[in-house]
């Protein structure tokens, strides 16, 4: 079985997406399982292991797995659900320290919130329409991504991929600081 991981990861070493389709077929169910015991929400344990993959596939000529190819896949999901964890404590912290401060916002606030809530809609509206749609039905409609895949008639990989997409877009427009408030903002329109 080692021997047999390492010729598929050569081949996708190598730029061969039937081998890359085939460890995602192995192992991407079994991943989203893993991560979801680690972080208890199946869909972005879904878009994690998806990332994941996309990160092979982009990174592969650069890695180089010493033990196997299923271990440094269990490996990378499991640091992505870690580096989840870690952002959502920051967040939860940011959240709760900011919340003092919200109940008599100043002008200045209030021109600041205008201006990030300008930039965060703007950075939406630059998203590709497919991405733009699929971000829009996810992050403010909370539809699931099952749900996305219906309503739209595209396979939830697709969905995943579209959000993994938009997510990575959308944090290259903003800054750090633009991206962590775009969080709080996605999390004030869930609630």
């Amino acid at each position: 079985m080692e021997r047999e991981e390492k010729l598929l990861f050569s081949k996708i070493k190598e730029g061969d997406e039937e081998a890359f389709n085939k460890a995602f077929d192995l192992y991407y169910n079994r991943l989203c399982f893993f991560t979801n015991n680690l972080i208890h929400d199946f869909d972005l344990s879904r878009s994690h292991v998806q990332q994941v993959f996309v990160d092979l596939w982009i990174k592969r000529d650069q890695l180089s797995i010493e033990f196997s190819l299923k271990s440094f896949l269990f490996q990378s999901a499991r640091n992505k659900a870690l580096d989840h964890l870690k952002h959502r404590k920051v967040e939860a912290n940011f959240v709760s320290s900011t919340k003092q401060y919200a109940e008599e916002p100043s002008f200045n606030d209030q021109l600041e919130e205008a201006e990030l809530n300008d930039k965060i809609s703007t950075a939406i509206q630059n998203l590709p329409p497919k991405c733009r749609e699929i971000f829009k039905l996810c992050r403010f409609e909370e539809l699931k991504y099952a749900e996305i895949a219906e309503r739209l008639n595209i396979s939830v990989k697709t969905v995943e991929m579209q959000m993994s997409i938009a997510l990575k877009k959308l944090r290259k427009q903003l800054s750090e600081a633009e991206a962590i408030n775009l969080t709080v903002f996605i999390l004030s329109k869930k609630n």
